[in-house]
């Protein structure tokens, strides 16, 4: 009866023990991923543009993926969207000030009468070469929505419900 024990409680704890090896590969590899292509991303940035200071990288993973770096050029506050792959999305820039900001998104998500129970993430992004700012969040239904809202001029760019 004791070895039965002692059989089980070592199997079970190798199993434990594989699951915490395997899950911990699976955020490291993850993590040094998503690193890499934020450093490739800023690579490419400064083939194009100019800047002296990188403030965050994020990614965006739409009809079109991008990573958005945020970065001083001198005194301004810059975001430029670097497409992930050799696809045909374009490059471009905005300076901070003259788009909506996070705030200012979230805001006119508020008067669009939607069902929001929980933001989930508020991130730029772009659809067709357009900057946007992609906002996920939660219903009361638990079901994941996503409106996307123009960074130029605060109209709402598209609209995914009920995921």
């Amino acid at each position: 009866m004791r070895t039965v024990k002692t059989w089980f409680f070592t199997v079970f704890i190798t199993v434990i023990v594989l699951i915490v090896i395997g899950s911990w590969s699976l955020y490291t590899n993850n993590t040094n991923f998503q690193n890499q292509s934020a450093q490739s991303a800023i690579k490419k940035a400064k083939k194009w543009y100019s800047f002296n200071q990188v403030l965050s990288v994020t990614a965006y993973h739409g009809s079109d993926d991008y990573q958005v770096i945020k970065a001083k050029q001198g005194r301004k506050t810059m975001y430029f969207w670097i497409p992930d792959r050799l696809k045909k999305a374009p490059y471009f820039e905005r300076a901070a000030n003259k788009g909506l900001t996070k705030e200012q998104a979230l805001q006119k998500l508020s008067g669009k009468g939607l069902d929001v129970q929980k933001i989930i993430s508020v991130r730029l992004g772009a659809i067709q070469g357009n900057p946007v700012w992609e906002i996920t969040f939660l219903n009361s239904k638990h079901k994941y929505n996503y409106v996307s809202i123009s960074f130029d001029n605060g109209k709402e760019a598209q609209r995914i419900l009920n995921v």
